[in-house]
């Protein structure tokens, strides 16, 4: 098992015509019936939503029958497998963890996976992620969505890649992504986290455990083509990147400074430019995936990301944003 090698990636392609773009549509999915209507009405051929290993997962393959392709990003909060030593579920609600059990670990990744088996084979598609953005809490013990170290990371993505090719080959794996803030450090010299940054992103791309690697793009729309040059400088012959949240405007950018709650008309005209810039950049730059971060609205985010959906889900009934044309 420590030789399995990388397999080939399909090609990125679908029933939909616009093959590598979609939204990520996770959070409330369940408890909003007529979020088919709204993916079919996009014409997007990607989905991604995100899966707990916890024993309550939700039904994907609806998905599938409505003739999409599916990104899994999946987390370990399984409380019968989880090592809590670097932090609990309490105090981490939206946490990976590292699991203390491998067996059951890759048991439950493959119970997952097999359910979407009999779509593979009638030509959908499958990406699975193990784990987002994740940090090293013995670095950051702030980290969000990890609770482990880097090392106990690329042990379980090791473990989780073993699993997924035992169901299915040619079922791409994807590495954690990296943040936003992740991507700034590791083209800024001058950051103060610069050395850790690009030390820590280089042993993460190093792994064999993987087919693709995540890039979430907020901040400025200009600085994409920089950020996906430092991967493609540095990623293995046999690994592609990807994107599966990308979005603005984000006020962090000295040239989008402006926040929801200042101008919302304004808001809303600049993320609806946006969405062409920044899924064309990442399609021109070689992105084999495109998804816009994210189809709702999501309540419960901070300021920066809170009022980044294609649909205002603040006001009742939901409203399609001038982004969401844009989108089309």
């Amino acid at each position: 098992t420590t030789n399995i090698p990388s397999s080939t990636i399909p090609p990125t392609t679908a029933a939909k015509p616009s093959g590598k773009f979609g939204v990520l549509a996770s959070g409330d999915r369940a408890a909003r019936p007529e979020i088919i209507s709204y993916l079919t009405d996009l014409n997007v051929s990607w989905v991604r939503v995100n899966i707990d290993l916890n024993g309550a997962n939700e039904n994907y393959t609806q998905l599938f029958d409505a003739g999409l392709n599916v990104f899994l990003a999946v987390s370990n909060q399984d409380p019968k497998n989880a090592d809590t030593a670097l932090g609990t579920f309490k105090e981490f609600p939206n946490a990976g963890f590292p699991y203390k059990s491998k067996a059951t670990y890759q048991q439950k990744v493959r119970d997952l996976i097999s359910s979407a088996l009999p779509y593979l084979a009638k030509g959908r598609m499958l990406y699975v992620q193990a784990e987002n953005e994740i940090g090293d809490a013995t670095v950051n013990q702030k980290s969000r969505y990890w609770r482990g170290t880097t090392d106990q990371y690329l042990t379980q993505l090791q473990a989780f890649y073993e699993a997924v090719k035992a169901i299915n080959p040619s079922i791409p794996v994807v590495l954690s992504s990296f943040p936003s803030e992740t991507l700034d450090a590791l083209i800024d010299s001058k950051n103060e986290r610069h050395d850790f940054a690009v030390s820590r992103t280089t042993t993460m791309i190093n792994s064999k455990y993987y087919d693709a690697v995540d890039l979430h793009f907020y901040g400025c729309v200009n600085d994409i083509p920089t950020k996906v040059k430092w991967f493609k400088d540095r990623l293995p012959a046999n690994k592609v990147w990807l994107s599966t949240e990308n979005s603005g405007p984000d006020f962090r950018c000295a040239s989008t400074p402006l926040t929801y709650e200042k101008d919302p008309a304004r808001y809303e005209q600049l993320q609806a430019e946006q969405v062409k810039q920044r899924l064309t950049a990442c399609a021109e730059n070689g992105g084999v995936i495109c998804l816009w971060f994210s189809l709702f609205d999501l309540k419960g985010e901070t300021d920066v990301f809170a009022h980044m959906g294609l649909i205002d889900s603040y006001s009742n009934p939901p409203r399609k944003k001038a982004a969401f044309e844009a989108f089309k």
